[in-house]
């Protein structure tokens, strides 16, 4: 009877294995096998047997476990489903099973010779012993291999597996080939012919090449070992190299449209391959999840994708594509990265263009260890929102950086570039600026193809990135800048000043007519000889002296061309580019560039901010200080002596904008307010009536304003906001003379406390301090009986030293020269009664001037950023003092201020105080 089996990729008909108890005792005995000429069952337990033949029907040769019989010979079947099951025992010869379909199966045991299944589906499982090779034949044949040696080949088979074992080679030839392998060893080649064939290899080690013919075939590395080399032929075919294994030789794909995918790969599995070739055709490679670093692996390829987080490392040259299609495309998705330290993208033929899309990360940065990081491309690139990560060293024109170069082809799309200062201190840039992607040969570039991904600021300067710069050649190229700038004026035609001496040159050029002329002269010139000297008549030898006459031939006077030799000497002019700089998308609106003007510096927004801090902190200490009216209210309440019980207050404040010359203009419109507190401590009057007193107080005032200044190429321009406060305590001596006259001494300390921020966030917090010293005189005039006229006289000294800082971006020093101000004033002062109150109405009018000098702003130890102190302010105002009382008094002024030397000052200044005596 047939029964139907499953066995791998198709079904089979075999007979069944007949049980040893229904098999008659005389096959159970010593291997003595009878050729048969129809189906039967035999079996060969012990002793050994001669050759044996079954040309027809269908046969089943066993040999049990634990026997030990042996055939001596060569055994041949007929068409018919032919079963051998060796379990144990020898055949010391060939076995040949015919056409028809067949089983051989080899568990333990030897067959010496060649296995021959013949055509139509055969079936072959070994899991152990010895068997010398394997012929499957035609028809779609199965393999399982799990144990045991073939020695030297199997050939032929259709459909393998092979997990374990070994095989001296592999060769299936015919139909559409499966070779899958997990194990085991095929000591030399796997080769699959003709068809479809797909060979999988996750364990086990090939020892030679892995082949395949024509067709579409796909070659699956997994796991194992391969090496020998890879070999697919003309055909659309695939390699697949996923999570793991080693091919450890060249994988060559040759002709056709062929395609390579590395999956969860690294340098540790890829470094075993020194060549994986696409060959003829147009062909892509796909990195997936993989990181690699060595391009010149990677041959003949016209698409390379870098894709799902992988990172292709350019440490040398990759060709795209071969000598039929020339060139090719490398294409960077959203999720991968591109590293380049001096790498280059370049076609396989010359004159053709690579291209290179880069929707991910392009990273020339070198993980921030060098600034030479280059990446090459001979043809397009095309940014795809992808990002170019530099390394530059933010300074001058000659400062240090990665950069991009594009040769021949066009630069467009869209890429953002983060760019990281490597120790760069800020300076300004008055040329092209740092170059960072170079266009060569003819490239051209779009004007949004780059852009700024985030603010870069070094020292204090601002960098924005530009296209073009101020040369001839440069206008598509691109730099970072910190100034705007624009090609020279180009020079005047040379063509001008050459006609010039070309006008005498012409005038030389007739002289060769008369040259003819002096030859006739010669006959005048032998008519004077002979008179003189008849002898010398050979003297007309000299005639040769007309060769002196050459001496006109000098006529090379021509030497005017030497005349431009000296225009050599002179350095050569610049030529101007041919476009004005373009800044990139996103950078904000900036100075228009005129062709031939000095570069305009981009401060920070910063520097204005931080420049305005120490004149800012000079204002606040001095309205604290204020004049001797606007704390005492007048000498003549003043009359208390000895150890007083006499204090007094006010509260003060303004409303004030004022702006400072200097490097970047700093200017303020702000608010303070404040108040002060004091006491006589003790006071005296001398013989002559004359009255000293001492006392302290203390202040507090808060400011808060906007700033303005030079910044981002514009003048006026908002910079931020300063906050400051100050706590001071102050000690003062006055003297009062019975005519009215005073002298009034201050020294007051004042720390200060306060935060500066730009309008990007970017600010300081800011502590410091203040000294200030003040003498101030002032005399009564009489005008009337009711008037008197006081000129006043002012000089204050400042000293403000404020703490280092660091905002993030640079170190911050400030240093201060001395404040030096002085007040020239003239006070108009009345009595009156209102209600039986004593009123002292007053105008006043006051000249200020700050001497000259200056703060000066230092970046990183670097850049220095002056503020001059020099100003000029006018004030006009009016107070009134009422006595209330013998114990208390109340004054009051106001002030309005203007600049008298264009600095902008202007504002109001209030005061209300009160004095008591108890």
């Amino acid at each position: 009877m047939k029964i139907r089996c499953v066995h791998l990729y198709q079904t089979c008909n075999v007979l069944p294995v007949v049980i040893l108890a229904i098999i008659p005792s005389w096959a159970e005995g010593a291997c003595s096998l009878s050729s048969l000429a129809s189906a039967g069952v035999q079996v060969c337990n012990s002793g050994s047997s001669g050759p044996f033949s079954a040309p027809s029907g269908d046969h089943v040769l066993i040999f049990p476990v634990g026997g030990t019989g042996t055939v001596s010979g060569n055994i041949l079947f007929g068409p018919g489903m032919d079963s051998v099951d060796m379990q144990s025992g020898r055949i010391l010869g060939n076995v040949t099973q015919g056409a028809g379909i067949d089983r051989f199966t080899l568990s333990t045991g030897e067959v010496s010779g060649d296995l021959n299944q013949g055509d139509d589906p055969d079936d072959f499982v070994m899991g152990g012993g010895t068997l010398g090779s394997l012929a499957q034949g035609d028809g779609r044949d199965t393999f399982l291999m799990t144990g045991g040696t073939i020695t030297r080949a199997f050939e032929d088979g259709d459909v393998a597996v092979m997990t374990g074992g070994s095989i001296g080679r592999v060769d299936m030839k015919l139909d559409n080939n499966v070779f899958e392998m997990s194990g085991g060893t095929i000591i030399n080649n796997l080769v699959t012919g003709f068809g479809r064939d797909t060979i999988t290899l996750s364990g086990g080690i090939v020892g030679g090449n892995v082949s395949v013919s024509g067709g579409d075939d796909q070659i699956t590395l997994s796991g194992g070992e391969i090496r020998g080399e890879v070999r697919t032929s003309v055909g659309n075919d695939t390699f697949n190299w996923l999570n793991g294994g080693y091919a450890r030789s060249n994988v060559l794909m040759a002709d056709g449209n062929d395609t390579a995918r590395l999956y969860n790969l690294s340098e540790y599995y890829l470094s075993a391959n020194p060549l994986l070739d696409g060959g003829p055709g147009n062909d892509a490679l796909t990195f997936d999840d993989t990181v690699s670093s060595q391009p010149g692996r990677y041959a003949n390829w016209e698409t390379v994708n870098v894709s799902n987080g992988s990172q292709l490392n350019l440490a040398g040259t990759l060709v795209l594509g071969d000598s039929l299609t020339d060139t090719g495309v490398l294409d960077i998705d959203s999720s991968s990265r591109l590293i380049s330290t001096s790498g280059s993208v370049i076609p396989f033929s010359a004159g053709s263009l690579a291209s290179l899309q880069n929707a991910g990360t392009l990273d020339l940065s070198d993980a921030g260890r060098s600034l030479t990081g280059t990446l090459t491309v001979t043809g397009n690139y095309t940014g795809q929102n992808g990002r170019l990560l530099l390394l530059s060293a933010l300074g001058d024109d000659a400062s240090a950086s990665d950069r991009l170069v594009v040769a021949q082809g066009r630069i467009s799309g869209s890429t953002r570039m983060l760019v990281s200062n490597s120790g760069g201190l800020g300076a300004l840039t008055r040329g092209n600026g740092i170059e960072v992607v170079k266009a060569i040969n003819g490239a051209t570039s779009e004007s949004g193809a780059f852009s700024l991904q985030s603010p870069l600021s070094a020292g204090a300067y601002q960098y924005y990135l530009f296209k073009g710069g101020a040369t001839a050649g440069s206008e598509n190229s691109w730099f970072l800048r910190s100034a705007v700038i624009a090609p020279p004026t180009p020079a005047p035609p040379p063509v001008e000043p050459a006609p010039e001496p070309a006008q005498p040159t012409p005038l030389p050029a007739p002289a060769p007519e008369p040259e003819p002329e002096p030859e006739p002269e010669p006959e005048p010139v032998p008519v004077p000889v002979p008179e003189p000297v008849p002898e010398p008549t050979p003297t007309p030898t000299p005639q040769p002296v007309p060769a002196p006459e050459p001496a006109p031939t000098p006529q090379p006077v021509p030497a005017p061309p030497p005349d431009p030799e000296p225009e050599p000497n002179s350095p050569p002019p610049v030529t101007p580019a041919a476009a004005l700089p373009v800044p990139a998308i996103g950078t904000p609106p900036l100075p228009e560039p005129v062709r031939g003007a000095a570069p305009i510096a981009l401060y920070r927004p910063e520097v204005a901010n931080y420049s305005v801090v120490a004149p800012t902190a000079a204002v606040l200490a001095l309205s604290s200080l204020g004049t001797f009216h606007e704390r005492q209210g007048d000498q003549a309440l003043l009359t208390q002596n000895g150890t007083t019980s006499a204090g007094w207050a006010r509260v003060f404040g303004s409303d004030f904008r004022q702006r400072w010359s200097g490097d970047v203009s700093p200017g303020l419109d702000a608010s303070f307010k404040g108040y002060q507190i004091g006491h006589d401590l003790y006071a005296w009057q001398q013989n002559g009536g004359q009255t000293q007193r001492v006392g302290l107080f203390v202040a507090h005032n808060r400011l808060d304003g906007r700033v303005k200044g030079f910044a981002e190429g514009f003048s006026d321009y908002e910079t931020g906001r300063l906050k400051l406060q100050g706590e001071s305590l102050g000690a003062y001596w006055t003297l009062t003379t019975p005519s009215g006259g005073y002298v009034d001494a201050v020294a007051m300390g004042t720390r200060l406390d306060g935060r500066s921020r730009s309008v990007r966030g970017v600010g300081v917090d800011t502590e410091g301090r203040v000294i200030s010293l003040s003498v101030e005189a002032g005399y009564p005039l009489p005008l009337s009986q009711r008037w008197v006229a006081e000129p006043q006289v002012q000089i204050i000294y400042q000293r403000v030293d404020l703490q280092d800082q660091h905002d993030g971006i640079a170190h911050l020093r400030f240093d201060s020269q001395a404040y030096t101000t002085g007040r020239i004033g003239l006070r108009f002062k009345g009595h009156y009664q209102l209600s039986s109150v004593p009123i002292a109405p007053y105008l006043r009018a006051n000249l200020w001037h700050t001497k000259d000098g200056h703060d000066t702003l230092t970046f990183d130890h670097a850049e220095q950023i002056r503020t001059a102190h020099r100003s000029t302010t006018g004030s006009i105002g009016a107070g009134m003092v009422a006595t209330l009382s013998s114990s208390a008094s109340l004054h009051w002024s106001a002030d309005y201020l203007s600049d008298l030397d264009d600095d902008g000052a202007q504002g109001v200044n209030t005061s209300l105080g009160f004095r008591l005596v108890w």
